[in-house]
């Protein structure tokens, strides 16, 4: 007589795969960054690829749109992609990517980011500005007086002032990293509604700003564009939480 003894079974925990276009994305992506791909260089086709990663056509394709998106990569219509050469296009191209792919709750992030840019931007304006310069920061400012009222386009206008300002610092990496966000900027001006008195003390802020870069004191430029954008971020949090504009203060 046989006895069976009946095993308890043990659940099996699989590990999951990596995703295939992302190791895809990692090799080529290092061997660009260590030069064994250069700049200028074409990629090998897709069929190539295919053979070499032991991967479909769908999973390149997306690989390539990825190491695109980061900017390593750019595709000429008909002649295939190649190894992108490094300039400031290639990094405002991947800032925009990835500010275009992030979620509405990342707002906070990119204001904090951009008070730490945005008072160096400002204090090098107060430094490097010419009269041009100057102008078209106070055109700006005019323009955004006309749209007192007018939610959006104030919020464009809005935006473009501080990119006047990130122009006007004459540091061309700082007026990229800021153009490559403007979508976002501008889709933050949008959430942070205004209403009631909003736009008079946003004006007036500015007008600290443009005074004290006018004058050539970067410390009072770099201080009153801090201010400005901390109070953007105070009354955005009270937005969020209220689900109503802050009140005046």
């Amino acid at each position: 007589m046989k006895i069976r003894l009946a095993l308890p079974r043990i659940p099996l925990t699989l590990r999951p795969m990596p995703h295939r276009s992302a190791e895809v994305v990692t090799e080529l992506e290092q061997e660009i960054l260590d030069g064994k791909l250069t700049p200028g260089e074409r990629l090998p086709s897709e069929e190539k690829l295919c053979e070499r990663f032991d991967a479909s056509r769908t999973v390149i394709r997306e690989a390539i749109q990825q190491l695109r998106g980061r900017g390593l990569l750019r595709t000429l219509k008909g002649s295939g992609s190649y190894i992108a050469d490094p300039n400031l296009e290639s990094v405002g191209s991947a800032l925009h990517a990835y500010s275009t792919l992030t979620a509405e709750d990342s707002f906070l992030e990119l204001i904090d980011f951009r008070i730490l840019l945005e008072t160096e931007c400002a204090r090098l304006a107060a430094h490097n500005a010419g009269e041009k310069d100057i102008e078209a920061i106070v055109a700006r400012q005019d323009a955004m007086v006309a749209a007192k009222g007018d939610r959006e386009e104030f919020g464009r206008e809005d935006v473009a002032f501080h990119l006047s300002i990130a122009n006007a610092s004459h540091n061309p990496l700082y007026a990229t990293i800021l153009g490559a966000l403007e979508r976002r900027c501008v889709d933050y001006t949008q959430a942070n509604r205004a209403e009631g008195d909003w736009y008079d003390r946003v004006l007036e802020t500015h007008r600290e700003i443009i005074g004290a870069i006018r004058n050539g004191d970067s410390d009072a430029a770099a201080q009153a564009m801090r201010h400005h954008l901390l109070l953007s971020r105070r009354h955005y949090i009270d937005v969020g939480e209220t689900g109503e504009p802050a009140a005046a203060h």
